[in-house]
């Protein structure tokens, strides 16, 4: 669903939120602007009207708008990769969401062949009568699409996920449907099959992971690229493998 542009008084509101405490605008796939503080999405837009709350929907208006302010303050405040509150509820909200935007806002330390721009987050899979929503999807000055799936904790399933989004976009690649869909504007898309990227921080990647991957048909190029533990601080890739083979 096309996002619907913010209008005011939400245009302001959105505009003011950005330069204070530097909230990023994510369209979701549903249409509305999400806006988000490392991550935690604290606040939506669509066209006129604005919502906010983490667990709520309360609408914004004139009056309430500095609740909005207060909010967006203590989540900049607490969900800081410097804070000593480990602990505090907005700080281990929603990591792989935190994961997600420092992955966006600095996609080539993952792999320096992406670009940085079209890149896409939450993006709808739909095949046959299945959807799911892949973390990112990027592509590299050749076109060639890259699947990345993030993982912030262990997660047994995260190579058979990635591999169940890796068949979406093929099938949707194979069908010309990103360009129908208004994906990847301008782009000359590469018909190669794309890549899968795993990431996740280089101590959680699942005993079984590697296991798993030798069953892999030869035409998935997968990549586990392993981040440094404080990667709140540092987005640092400490290693990478190819397939199956050991770090």
């Amino acid at each position: 669903v096309a996002p619907v542009e913010p209008s005011p008084p939400a245009s302001g509101w959105i505009e003011r939120l950005c330069r204070r405490f530097g909230a990023e605008c994510v369209a979701r796939a549903d249409g509305v602007i999400s806006l988000r503080l490392r991550g935690l999405e604290f606040a939506r837009g669509s066209g006129s009207v604005m919502t906010y709350g983490l667990a709520e929907d309360r609408p914004v208006t004139p009056a309430s708008f500095g609740r909005v302010e207060k909010l967006a303050s203590d989540i900049a405040v607490a969900r800081s990769a410097d804070t000593l509150d480990h602990q505090h509820r907005y700080y281990r909200a929603a990591p792989e969401r935190w994961l997600e935007a420092l992955v966006r806002a600095n996609v080539t330390a993952i792999d320096s062949a992406l670009v940085p721009e079209p890149l896409y987050g939450q993006v709808p899979a739909v095949a046959g009568a299945d959807r799911g929503i892949i973390d990112l999807l990027a592509c590299d000055g050749a076109g060639r699409l890259a699947v990345i799936e993030l993982k912030a904790s262990e997660d047994i399933h995260l190579p058979l996920q990635g591999l169940d989004y890796w068949m979406r976009v093929k099938w949707h690649l194979d069908r010309g449907e990103f360009r129908k869909k208004g994906y990847f504007s301008g782009v000359g898309l590469a018909p190669t099959p794309p890549r899968l990227l795993l990431v996740s921080p280089v101590f959680d990647f699942h005993s079984t992971t590697e296991t798993i991957l030798r069953f892999f048909s030869p035409q998935v190029e997968v990549e586990r690229v392993g981040l440094g533990v404080e990667w709140r601080k540092e987005l640092k890739v400490v290693f990478r493998a190819r397939g199956a083979e050991r770090p």
